[in-house]
């Protein structure tokens, strides 16, 4: 099935449909075939993406080549996104090379500050064909303190998505990047009610299977998944690298590890059958 170059169509579907894309954090050919072998085999529909600590081992062209070929191979639409997204400069090199899909994360800005870049990146990116995803809140830095999360008022995320021009908005509901983590789903309902469109949440990989699915009822399209398959491609590794008389053994414990946890993720979302 063809690379999905406009990531709106693949969120509007998710949207009207009532289920979820897990975004997966890839930075290796490894990671990228295992998550979509477990898409064809789940047969969903998802999102492979970079985060910028990953385009310091390659380029965004080098991303987008390789997502594209192994997209073009595949029988599930794919498309790719630009997780965290930190200047203008990294998002247009992502959208020249010929990501589906950039994220501004505008937080640390003032609001108005926030919604203005918002806008101007939204001309940007619907002049190039792919989607925007806009910040209002934040997440915490992962396995460590949660001093800078900063959860979403439902206002601020419906003038970002309204005033900005997002396709869909990233919003802090409770999850925290890397940990464990239950979803505030009080504030979710209210978050959703307040912007009527699509919602994603960050720091998926510790939220409990309950939790993801009222969120998928709520209108989230798009999970980031990240420290699940860091974790199990480092596991897998370490029990393999020993007895391992090749490297191709190692590799294809990596991809079974990672096969297993994306198809978790996966049904946990309800997208298995969604293709």
């Amino acid at each position: 099935m063809p690379y999905v170059s406009d990531g709106r169509i693949l969120i509007r579907r998710a949207y009207e449909g009532q289920y979820a894309m897990p975004a997966f954090n890839v930075c290796s050919l490894e990671m990228a075939r295992a998550c979509v072998t477990a898409a064809e085999r789940e047969r969903a529909p998802i999102i492979l993406q970079t985060y910028p600590g990953d385009l310091d081992h390659a380029s965004p062209a080098v991303f987008a080549g390789l997502v594209r070929r192994l997209a073009d191979e595949a029988s599930v639409p794919i498309m790719l996104h630009l997780d965290h997204g930190d200047s203008q400069e990294r998002i247009v090199q992502c959208l020249r090379a010929g990501y589906s899909s950039v994220m501004f994360d505008g937080e640390a800005h003032p609001l108005e500050d926030n919604i203005r870049l918002t806008r101007e990146l939204a001309r940007t990116t619907s002049a190039a064909g792919a989607s925007l995803e806009a910040a209002a809140g934040s997440f915490g830095g992962g396995e460590g303190s949660d001093d800078d999360v900063h959860l979403t008022e439902p206002e601020v995320a419906a003038r970002i998505l309204r005033e900005g021009g997002a396709d869909m908005v990233a919003c802090s509901v409770g999850s925290r990047h890397g940990q464990s983590s239950h979803l505030d789903l009080d504030r979710l309902r209210a978050v959703a009610e307040a912007i009527q469109g699509p919602i994603v949440i960050h720091g998926g990989s510790g939220i409990p299977a309950a939790d993801l699915a009222e969120a998928v009822r709520l209108g989230v399209v798009k999970v980031n998944i990240g420290a699940a398959l860091f974790r199990a491609l480092l596991a897998a590794w370490r029990s393999t690298v020993g007895p391992a008389q090749t490297h191709y053994e190692v590799y294809a414990a990596a991809r079974d590890a990672l096969t297993t946890v994306a198809r978790e993720k996966i049904r946990m979302m309800h997208a298995t059958g969604k293709a």
